[in-house]
């Protein structure tokens, strides 16, 4: 009669329930296949799957300590702006500057000038761009045309609007990096002038110092022309450093921010960075942080479960040796079971050949 024609389905059990038991009979074999390899492969795939998201949630704090320390940097600004308003919108400040009364102007300036502890001086502008005075004095840029300036310029386009400046050197022999907050003055009339705030970078720095990024991280903040604002290592004096290469100031600046993973070439490091705006100047600030720095971290809580693996693993290895050597024992026992039934089988054939006499002693003579 043919053989029954086994379903797909029986075919693999059959085949299954085949391969197992050959692997039974070598409890090593057997061991590695059901403990070791599903052990090892949940091992690897939790690192992996840990690393990502280790990955995923350093861009993600990145991301939130850069929309800090641009609030920080913001609000500031923000202060100025206020703080220059409300000089401007002051009526004996508008009169004083349609007049070019300069007493009057400083006047006001200085009863003003405690609500900005940080700024470095206050310059004032007619509508030409001409310096009418400093506050506090500086003879030297009396009746300086501004109107070639970034101030000057970012201020009047697209209408007369408050503007933050891009990094500039304030003269040649200080070497002195500083930025501008301008605010325009006007009334019905039209554009009467501008007030500048001006700050030192040094003090702008300030005002992000106590936001930190743990382990081995840091911020930088950058301007509309991609120069470094801030930064926390030390910059040679001149001309403000071009960034605008590096990997987080290269891509485009969104509403939002964003994250972004990066290889510095340079370094030979991988980098982990957050983006964020600061307002609507134009300016960036950066956290970023060593990708081996937040994975230190997280092998600092994957090393003590490794740990526990590799001793799970010796337990494995030992309860395995264990057993192969309990197997072995047990196969050598149904060997020499086996080869005394045999032997036990060939003497009863014998016995049963015999006659009664060969069973008595053999045949007389």
């Amino acid at each position: 009669m043919p053989e029954p024609k086994l379903t797909p389905r029986e075919s693999v059990r059959a085949s299954f329930s085949g391969w197992l038991f050959q692997v039974y009979r070598k409890p090593l074999q057997f061991l590695f296949v059901i403990l070791v390899v599903p052990l090892t492969v949940i091992v690897i795939a939790t690192h992996q799957a840990s690393v990502g998201m280790a990955r995923r949630q350093a861009l993600q704090n990145l991301r939130m300590t850069a929309k800090v320390a641009a609030e920080a940097m913001q609000g500031t600004l923000t202060d100025a702006v206020l703080f220059a308003q409300l000089v401007s919108q002051n009526p004996g400040f508008v009169d004083a500057l349609a007049r070019n009364d300069v007493p009057a102007i400083n006047a006001d300036i200085e009863r003003a000038m405690p609500l900005l502890p940080d700024a470095d001086q206050v310059i004032v502008a007619n509508a030409q761009g001409i310096v009418l005075t400093v506050f506090p004095e500086q003879a030297a840029l009396i009746g300086k045309n501004l109107s070639t300036e970034a101030a000057y310029r970012g201020a009047q386009e697209g209408g007369w609007h408050p503007y933050v400046s891009s990094v500039k050197v304030r003269d040649e022999e200080s070497l002195e990096k500083v930025v501008h907050v301008a605010v325009p003055v006007s009334r019905e009339e039209g554009h009467l002038g501008l007030l500048i705030i001006e700050y030192r970078i040094e003090s702008v720095r300030l005002w992000v110092q106590r936001v930190r990024v743990e382990p081995e991280g840091f911020i930088y903040a950058v301007d509309q022309d991609n120069q470094l604002v801030v930064y926390p290592f030390q910059i040679l004096p001149g001309k403000p450093k071009v960034v605008s290469d590096w990997q987080p100031v290269a891509q485009p600046l969104l509403p939002d921010g964003f994250s972004i993973a990066f290889h510095d070439q340079h370094a030979n490091r991988q980098w982990l960075a957050g983006v964020f705006p600061i307002g609507d100047t134009g300016w960036r600030v950066v956290a970023v942080q060593p990708d081996d720095a937040v994975l230190r971290v997280l092998y600092r809580i994957f090393l003590p479960m490794s740990v526990l693996v590799v001793i799970l693993l010796g337990l494995v290895l030992f309860v395995s040796m264990r057993w192969a050597a309990l197997q072995a024992l047990n196969f050598r026992l149904l060997q020499q079971n086996a080869k005394l039934l045999k032997q036990s089988q060939q003497r009863w054939t014998l016995e049963q050949g015999k006659t009664p006499k060969d069973r008595q002693g053999g045949i007389s003579t």
